[in-house]
């Protein structure tokens, strides 16, 4: 997992099955997982409801805390409950060891850092709420391990109140009553109105700096368009979620961006004079354009080596598209594309671009694959005219993705020959030499390659 931002990036897998009764019917919840219902508390604070199917004597959180959050920020409201921390995992038990079928927490909705995991809650200014349904996630004396036997699955119900709405599987409902299960998914709760297209769902917190919030209202929409225009529009339509929280409590600052399937979140907490400026929102831009091109490249698990295909084309895509919607500065582009050659060819002098990962070094593939695939890019630009809307790296996606329809392996040797088909034997050959050896000299190969393609020099370093 990872978490971007000053907390770095995650990425979690989902399996949101949809509202009830139609989902349920076809895929009933686990018989044997507690219930959950979620609600508003007095004095700010939020609720959750177990309510176990048989007696228990404990439950078991699915998520792991170390740090005991839960037990440090939750009050059972029936003093005969505990929540306690046991070798690194939280239970719930009654006081006295008899088994129970209900038991009911209060918390309050402050945003945490958690190791390696989404914070429970993401308050936005203006009221609003997202909310992690996996951190509630629990299970009746111990859980199951993962992969064993059938999916797991909770009944989690939300119940917004009067004047609230909530969003769910990219549609805005009355009430939450919805199949959950593997990482949970993230809520919404408030009275933000949408921006809503046939592409995209973006909540938008009112509280956000003008100039982010006024940038993410006109590119987002625009965003999704084009990578649906040029990459197949997504079967559900995906939900983006922007929130500021400037009171954040217990004083600091900072951002948090994730990434569940079918939706980008990114929360800022705290207040930072940096927060309003222009390169923030470009910040901002680049980010919400890399995780929306995740969802349309349909990636599946692969290889740790694969890896600069996805990543470093996520940077790629979301480079071209701002390009291709105006909203970038061509000189901070040469300016990534420097640095991230300079820190490529540092990479590569440690071994092959394929064992990076192996060393510990996976940001490798962020930066190899941003300088191979923006270098297709340029190529593949030039062999078709040279002209900004008739073909360039999104064509390379295409065949590339209707490759691996027809059969071929998601692997660097077919995204080659995509771009070979596109770009010419010179583009390929780049691709190869980078990705399938360990070059004598990694700065001149990356330089001489970016200049066959047709990338402009360069800036000089300050």
């Amino acid at each position: 997992m990872r978490l971007t931002g000053l907390v770095r990036r995650a990425a979690l897998l989902l399996c949101l099955v949809g509202t009830v009764p139609a989902a349920m019917a076809g895929n009933p919840v686990s018989q044997d997982m507690p219930d959950i219902a979620l609600s508003r508390h007095p004095e700010g604070r939020w609720a959750v409801r177990y309510v176990l199917p048989v007696p228990a004597r404990q439950l078991v959180f699915v998520r792991a805390d170390a740090r005991g959050t839960r037990a440090r920020d939750w009050t059972a409201l029936d003093p005969d409950f505990q929540l306690v921390v046991e070798n690194g995992v939280e239970v719930v038990r009654r006081r006295d060891g008899a088994p129970f079928t209900q038991a009911v927490f209060t918390m309050p909705t402050r945003y945490v850092t958690l190791d390696k995991d989404y914070a429970p809650f993401a308050p936005f200014g203006d009221g609003g709420l997202l909310v992690h349904s996996g951190r509630f996630h629990a299970c009746a004396e111990r859980c199951p391990e993962v992969g064993m036997g059938r999916p797991v699955r909770w009944r989690v119900r939300l119940m917004p109140s009067a004047g609230e709405h909530a969003i769910v599987g990219g549609q805005v409902v009355a009430a939450v009553d919805f199949l959950d299960g593997d990482d949970g998914t993230s809520l919404y709760v408030g009275k933000a109105t949408p921006v809503e297209t046939a592409d995209v769902l973006a909540v938008i917190d009112q509280a956000m700096p003008d100039g982010i919030r006024q940038r993410l209202q006109s590119l987002l929409p625009r965003l999704m368009a084009l990578y649906a225009r040029e990459l197949g529009a997504l079967q559900a339509k995906p939900m983006l979620f922007a929130s500021r929280d400037a009171a954040h409590p217990g004083g600091g600052y900072g951002y948090q961006g994730g990434t569940l399937p079918g939706q980008v979140f990114m929360h800022i907490y705290g207040d930072h004079p940096a927060f309003a400026t222009p390169a923030f929102a470009a910040r901002m831009d680049a980010f919400f354009a890399h995780e929306a091109a995740h969802m349309y490249q349909h990636y599946p698990a692969t290889d740790q080596a694969a890896s600069w295909i996805h990543e470093g084309g996520a940077d790629a895509l979301a480079a071209v598209a701002l390009q291709q919607l105006g909203e970038s500065d061509p000189a901070a582009v040469g300016v990534r594309l420097r640095d991230a050659r300079d820190s490529c060819a540092t990479s590569l002098a440690a071994g092959p671009l394929a064992e990076a990962g192996e060393r510990g070094d996976f940001d490798a593939y962020y930066r190899c694959g941003f300088v191979l695939q923006m270098a297709v890019d340029a190529a593949v630009r030039r062999a078709s005219g040279g002209q900004c809307g008739q073909c360039g790296l999104f064509c390379v996606w295409r065949d590339f993705q209707a490759r691996v329809r027809g059969g071929a392996p998601w692997t660097g040797a077919t995204f080659i020959e995509a771009a070979r088909q596109r770009g010419g034997d010179g583009a390929a050959d780049f691709l190869m030499a980078v990705t399938d050896g360990k070059p004598d000299n990694p700065a001149a190969l990356l330089a001489d390659g970016m200049a066959a393609a047709g990338l402009p020099p360069a800036p000089p370093k300050n």
